[in-house]
């Protein structure tokens, strides 16, 4: 029993008792009170004390729950607060147990719960103590949120509380899209630079590792932010490569020919094209940089440069094959794409199905700042993205659905899926033959 189960239980039997006593004294002994006055003036106020404890209990419970933002919010508050301290309980190694008397008591640390006001999203934080820090930094609070489940958890700056973010699990984010004309609507509150996934969640263009397996919506993902790109205002010069030759470099074909490969020598001989742009940007902002010395593209709103690689480990696998020299500029090539293009604004996409050394350079790999891992993985999927699976949010994913984390952005990895596209895809990229512009 925690120390505040105790002293509730005594105050409820105290109220109870006041009750008990007024009623028998003002009911059950009725006919006395003419006799006995002070029996009666001793009833009455019991009855009396016993109401203005309610009332300051309920008055307490309102204040602590938050009672004047309505109800609702103030009982689904009290539901979170007693399922943490309920499960905290049962874990005994989250309180400090002491003695009162011959009886054990424990304390529980300090809970303190928000939410928003449509009761989707909220926040949790449990005080630190010097016992059990390291325990709650790996707790998983899910299980005992009933409906709500953790997206991220950290501690706060001053390091006295662990924090974690909830959602409810029930919400669907997941953006669906029946024609072009809603996709584009929808697009204008981001503008340019910036690539949404779904209601809750976007980030800046940088490179990404897109990783699934067949059929979890890799594909359609990037239709979706390719198509987002296609709308900036500063509309980004993209570079296809599919070494399978499928889907991705007939949209590539459609939007860019002369920017799109199939054939290993025309991947390599796109890289090389890619790099030498690079290249010169990075002498062109050099003079850019004396206005602004921390500044990256955005600021003078150059156009971004975007190499989309499909299939990134079937080309690695045909490279492997290749003569030394060759293998040594296509890993210079793509090192240096990663590691300077983030100020120059050019970035590099790798999709692939796993996400293991051998199918990318673990030099690569880790300087992809924006990762995303669709549908429903093993925990070796996710250690080489993430390298964390441990403490990841646990559902079953759908296509489209799934894990992303952003450096600089997230804590850790988040759900999050993106947009159904109910429409053609080619025709949202291909002008009427009719002198008409494009569709974007």
């Amino acid at each position: 029993m925690t120390r505040r189960d105790k002293y509730l239980a005594v105050f409820a039997a105290e109220v109870l008792a006041l009750y008990l006593f007024s009623w028998l004294v003002l009911c059950g002994a009725a006919g006395l009170l003419p006799q006995l006055p002070a029996l009666h003036r001793a009833g009455v106020a019991a009855l009396l004390l016993a109401l203005a404890q309610s009332a300051t209990y309920l008055v307490c419970w309102g204040l602590s729950h938050r009672l004047r933002r309505g109800l609702r919010y103030a009982w689904r508050h009290a539901q979170l607060v007693r399922g943490v301290r309920r499960a905290l309980l049962e874990a005994s190694s989250y309180s400090i147990t002491g003695h009162e008397g011959e009886d054990q008591v424990v304390t529980l640390p300090c809970i303190r719960v928000t939410l928003n006001d449509d009761l989707t999203r909220g926040e949790i934080q449990i005080r630190g103590h010097i016992k059990y820090d390291t325990r709650l930094e790996t707790l998983d609070l899910s299980s005992a949120l009933g409906r709500y489940i953790v997206d991220e958890q950290y501690t706060s700056d001053n390091g006295n509380w662990h924090v974690y973010l909830i959602s409810d699990s029930s919400l669907n984010n997941q953006l669906v899209f029946d024609n072009i004309n809603e996709f584009a609507e929808y697009q204008k509150q981001y503008g340019s630079y910036t690539l949404y996934m779904d209601k809750d969640n976007h980030v800046p263009l940088s490179s990404l590792l897109l990783v699934g397996a067949t059929g979890s919506g890799k594909t359609y993902a990037l239709y979706s932010l390719i198509l987002q790109m296609q709308l900036w205002e500063i509309v980004p010069t993209l570079y296809f490569a599919d070494p399978k030759i499928s889907s991705l470099y007939v949209l590539g074909a459609k939007i860019a020919p002369e920017r799109t490969a199939g054939e290993i020598e025309n991947i390599i001989e796109q890289l090389e094209t890619f790099h030498s742009e690079m290249t010169q940007r990075k002498y062109e902002l050099q003079d850019k940089l004396q206005e602004k010395l921390d500044a990256d593209y955005r600021h003078w709103r150059l156009v971004p440069h975007v190499l989309i690689f499909d299939e990134f480990a079937a080309f690695q696998r045909v490279v492997a094959t290749l003569d030394k020299a060759t293998r040594d500029k296509v890993s210079m090539y793509l090192r240096n794409i990663v590691l300077q293009g983030r100020q120059l604004g050019f970035f590099l996409w790798v999709v692939m199905q796993k996400s293991g050394s051998d199918d990318v350079p673990t030099a690569i790999r880790d300087n992809l700042p924006w990762k995303v891992v669709l549908g429903s993985a093993s925990n070796t999927t996710y250690i080489t993205a993430f390298e964390e699976a441990a403490n990841l949010p646990s559902r079953k994913y759908g296509p489209g659905q799934g894990l992303y984390s952003y450096q600089g952005l997230t804590r850790g990895p988040k759900i999050m899926s993106f947009p159904t596209l109910n429409f053609d895809i080619l025709n949202a990229v291909t002008a009427d033959s009719q002198s008409e512009p494009p569709v974007l």
